[in-house]
């Protein structure tokens, strides 16, 4: 598990946000060997890299859990914020503030806050609007000009909309004076018996958010969690206790817990012990018990299982190999709202896998994929567009999204346009050099030519805080 800063206009910070879990190979014709293939279990020479533990909300198990009665008192304020023009982009109005998502209507309740809805401010930039408004650690943004605030990306996309220099209200829930405050009112609720509270304790040491981060300090509150019966205390104990992260390695160990885990109706367990025995993972691999409990979860529409049972299919993994029940999986788990499984059945009709080959129709699920913020399908399509493959020509738009992967990090996209750029037309690489020196990383000519300054400003890019 880690934390991905977002550094996007408001700087958002999601949590236990899931490594991209497809690897991969360039396809085989000359015309898509920039475009990202799903790399299956057994194929080729990379080695294949599963899921990680799906993001949270886990589905609820349901019942009751001791402690969730429990919440934080605290009080509404106003706060007025006058928005600045993002460094190096003048025209885009800039917060300077880390958010952190609330879309847990048990953590909502035990936090005090009357929504299940509402970001988490995690720090502020010094000096930047939102540190002079007076935000800080611990205040979750509800509404921004009376306007619900839904989700970090909401926020952004708020903030986005904005003319720079303009003025806001947020209304922002408070609970204590100052950041240690917060804190020591959140421990003494875990102490209470809160397992909401007790879960986001190990969040805030899992991500170093607040505190300095400290796995095991994570692992142990994930156990009291658990102890306590949180369904998704005793999966994220197992889980860590699966991989040694925080604790010491003991996968029969990692298992029970697991198991009850699931047992209890944790619908995530039963994926994680599904990938278990996809992987051999503290059990004798079985690929077949795997599908049968990937497919248990997906029968309660967990879109996660369902990408992951047409991964099964497409690269055999111990099954006979099937990508057309492959694309009958990613297209269940797209048709849910998932954008992994958008992204995968994008690279079933861009590469022409299970079903006939289709660069529009690749097109339409890597945009439904990219609104939703899927790297893999930001890449494949802003190399259509520079290609014209099912959508027009659009050198620009395809330099706009690999500005975005970059801007995120994503380490594929850094990749290729470090080693493979020439796979790109000039146009684009103009573009994208415009785009570069409009965020202040370039200074070079815009000739196309992706010598050391561009790399460099690419480079600085990807790694800039």
């Amino acid at each position: 598990m880690r934390r991905t800063t977002v550094r996007v206009l408001a700087a958002a910070a999601l949590w236990l946000a899931p490594a991209p879990f497809f690897d991969v190979l360039f396809a085989a014709e000359d015309d898509d060997r920039d475009i990202i293939r799903l790399l299956p279990p057994g194929t080729g020479s990379a080695p294949y890299a599963p899921p990680s533990t799906p993001d949270f909300p886990f589905p609820s198990a349901g019942g009751s859990v001791p402690g969730q009665g429990l919440k934080l008192s605290g009080h509404s304020i106003q706060v007025p914020i006058t928005f600045q023009p993002w460094p190096g982009r003048e025209n885009i109005a800039y917060a300077g503030v880390n958010l952190d998502g609330v879309n847990d209507p048990a953590l909502a309740a035990a936090l005090g806050l009357n929504q299940e809805a509402g970001v988490f401010v995690v720090g502020t930039t010094p000096g930047a609007p939102a540190a002079q408004a007076g935000l800080r650690f611990g205040d979750f943004v509800m509404a921004i000009d009376g306007t619900p605030v839904l989700e970090t990306n909401a926020f952004v996309e708020q903030i986005k909309a904005r003319t720079p220099g303009s003025t806001g209200m947020l209304t922002v829930w408070r609970v204590a004076d100052d950041g240690p405050g917060y804190l020591q009112a959140l421990r003494q609720l875990a102490d209470r018996g809160s397992t909401p509270a007790m879960m986001f304790l190990a969040r805030l040491y899992t991500n170093g958010t607040g505190v300095a981060a400290d796995a095991a300090e994570a692992v142990s509150w994930f156990k009291k969690a658990a102890l306590a019966g949180s369904t998704n205390g005793m999966l994220l104990y197992g889980d860590a206790l699966a991989t040694g992260r925080g604790t010491i390695k003991d996968t029969a160990e990692a298992q029970r817990w697991i198991r009850k885990s699931a047992d209890a109706g944790n619908v995530a367990a039963l994926f994680r012990l599904g990938r278990m025995y996809r992987d051999g993972e503290g059990v004798s691999r079985d690929p077949l018990e795997a599908v049968n409990m990937f497919k248990k979860a997906a029968e309660t529409n967990y879109s996660p299982a369902m990408v992951a049972v047409g991964l099964l299919f497409e690269g055999g993994g111990g099954l006979e190999a099937d990508n057309f029940q492959a694309v009958q999986w990613y297209k269940r788990a797209a048709d849910a709202g998932d954008a992994d499984g958008m992204a995968a059945l994008g690279t079933m009709y861009s590469t022409g896998r299970g079903v006939e080959k289709n660069y529009a129709t690749a097109a339409t699920w890597y945009g439904e994929a990219a609104k939703r913020g899927q790297l893999l399908a930001i890449h494949n399509l802003a190399y259509q567009y520079d290609k014209g493959l099912g959508v027009n020509r659009d050198a620009q738009l395809a330099a706009a999204y690999v500005y975005n992967a970059l801007e995120r990090r994503y380490q594929f996209t850094y990749q290729q346009m470090m080693q493979n750029n020439r796979a790109w037309s000039r146009e684009f690489r103009k573009a994208l050099q415009q785009r570069l020196a409009d965020g202040g990383y370039y200074t070079g000519s815009f000739d196309g030519s992706f010598g050391r300054t561009t790399t460099d400003a690419i480079t600085m890019m990807v790694q800039a805080k």
